[in-house]
């Protein structure tokens, strides 16, 4: 059975594949990325740090915590990083319980970097919060 986590990542997936410009999404890829063969744009998924709740945000029996997910979005000169983080938020933002696994996920900010001057291959990081909850000692 998959954990809370899993399904989280899994449904961001699924959301982001809903962005027609995205030719590929992929989830906390460790292998090495051939630039010369993949499509651009895509996306890979990551998460970073994961903290415990015990504030007001906390119910009785569950444990809650917020998590850092990271979507990095790979794109070569057809594609305008603006358009693409537009899309990306847009259709983050109208799933933002990420398929009721997530309590609320929320932008919390974004970056650009030039991945390959000489090809015009550009990344962008985009960052969100994650807040969600399970059981006690069921992931």
């Amino acid at each position: 059975m998959p954990t809370t986590r899993q399904n989280i990542f899994a449904q961001i997936k699924v959301i982001l594949e809903t962005v027609l410009s995205l030719k590929s999404v992929e989830i906390n890829k460790t292998s090495v990325v051939d630039i010369e063969t993949i499509s651009f744009p895509c996306a890979f998924i990551f998460f970073d740090r994961e903290t415990k709740l015990g504030d007001d945000r906390g119910i009785i029996g569950y444990e809650n915590w917020e998590m850092s997910v990271s979507i990095e979005v790979w794109s070569d000169e057809r594609n305008d990083q603006e358009v693409l983080l537009g899309e990306i938020h847009t259709a983050m933002a109208a799933d933002y319980t990420i398929g009721s696994f997530a309590v609320t996920s929320d932008r919390i900010g974004a970056s650009l970097f030039v991945l390959d001057p000489t090809r015009s291959i550009s990344s962008m990081v985009i960052d969100y919060s994650v807040l969600y909850r399970h059981l006690n000692g069921i992931p």
